[in-house]
């Protein structure tokens, strides 16, 4: 079969450059963001106009964006309708595609590709210690890209639609479930009886913080240990196995959280994750990091963590989390926080259920690790053509012959 003939980008593409938007101090404003590995734009947060500092511009709907600190984590998305009057900072660039040429959601599938992240990789500059490489606008135009006819590329495009809209159904799906526990939990924690008492935090135990260590420091064998970043991304409600290790000899220069303990989040990028707590099960004693606490405490250790995420609970974070350049809540402001404590068996009771919950969200979530991997597999496959797109042969009218 014949190659498909490829172009600079900059063939392709023309960069559309917005004038600043200037917000009114009391308008609420959405920002933008690009998912990693092509999972699309999303809103990923709203400010004030007056606590916007920097620039910031409107999304062109049908254009093409890239996060240029992230390109080559394959950080591409097409600007959907909905998205208009949503903004991003400069380093979301946008372009104009021509339609003699290429679509958008073609080049969008391109970009993300793990082939074109290589070759974005290599021509991105930046801090790599901290995984900030930028692909400024120049050298990602200079990248060639594939241009098979437009039927061809409307024919991947459509192909790899049906398993975004199963995958949307998915996301959909344990959205659903998380607001249903968040209200389940809420409710379960209103039904209360004259057995039931109101405690501040800071007298059910004792909450200190963990030791520094950092990533670098992990081992393959030696002490289990939670860095307070793994309580945001790597663990829910409760586990009883690490992800990480430390070096034996740091043993004496560390913290433990004892079976049972909560794991704290001391520090987050957003409000929504500060004080989330995890509690540890596990066997043995556990080092936590300096930026999480540890509370020794004499609640049910899967009811307290589910505490922790309850809507009463955070309701209270909201007015002591102190924000600079992140979110973070002294150990003193967390001591003073207010739940409610019932009867031990009722804490197992609310516990069952909030496992149950937690249960059907990771059923789902799996499903949709795996509908994430096989869309990546497929449009792999399309576009290095090991699956070819057959279009239907063009249609005859006999009354002309």
């Amino acid at each position: 079969m014949p190659e498909w003939p490829t172009t600079p980008l900059s063939s392709l593409l023309t960069q559309h450059v917005p004038s600043a938007v200037a917000p009114a101090p009391d308008d609420i404003v959405q920002f933008a963001g690009v998912r990693w590995y092509g999972d699309g734009l999303f809103v990923r947060e709203e400010r004030r106009g007056a606590a916007i500092k920097g620039k910031i511009y409107a999304l062109k709907p049908g254009t093409l964006i890239y996060n240029r600190l992230f390109a080559w984590k394959q950080s591409f998305a097409v600007v959907g309708d909905e998205f208009e009057g949503v903004v991003v900072s400069n380093e979301f660039p946008q372009f104009d595609v021509d339609p003699s040429q290429a679509t958008p959601e073609f080049l969008a599938l391109y970009c993300s590709s793990p082939s074109f992240a290589e070759k974005a990789l290599n021509l991105s500059t930046g801090a790599a210690a901290v995984s900030r490489n930028r692909l400024k606008e120049p050298d990602f135009l200079t990248l060639p890209a594939p241009v098979p006819p437009l039927a061809v590329q409307a024919g991947i495009v459509e192909v790899v639609t049906v398993i975004d809209a199963v995958i949307k159904a998915l996301e959909a799906e344990i959205d659903a479930a998380a607001a249903v526990r968040v209200a389940l939990l809420g409710e379960l924690l209103r039904r209360r009886d004259e057995t039931w008492e109101e405690r501040p935090v800071g007298d059910l135990g004792t909450i200190i913080r963990g030791k520094r260590f950092v990533k670098s420091d992990y081992v393959p064998e030696g002490i289990g240990c939670i860095h307070y970043s793994q309580i945001h991304t790597d663990f829910g409600a409760h586990t009883a196995e690490v992800r990480t290790r430390l070096p034996e000899e740091m043993r004496s220069k560390l913290r433990f959280a004892a079976p049972g303990n909560l794991v704290i989040a001391g520090t987050s990028e957003n409000v929504e994750g500060v004080l989330k707590a995890v509690a540890w099960l596990g066997d043995d004693s556990v080092a936590v990091h300096d930026d999480a606490y540890i509370f020794d405490h004499s609640l049910e250790p899967r009811f307290a963590a589910h505490l922790f995420v309850s809507p009463a609970f955070r309701e209270q974070v909201e007015r002591v989390y102190s924000d600079t350049k992140v979110v973070r809540v002294s150990r003193d402001n967390l001591a003073r926080l207010v739940v409610p404590v019932p009867p031990r068996a009722k804490q197992a009771e609310i516990s069952d259920a909030m496992d149950a919950m937690d249960q059907q969200i990771t059923t789902t979530a799996a499903e949709l690790d795996s509908a994430r991997l096989a869309r990546a597999a497929l449009r792999d496959a399309l576009l290095d053509r090991r699956i070819e797109v057959i279009l239907p042969a063009p249609s005859t009218d006999e009354s002309d012959e």
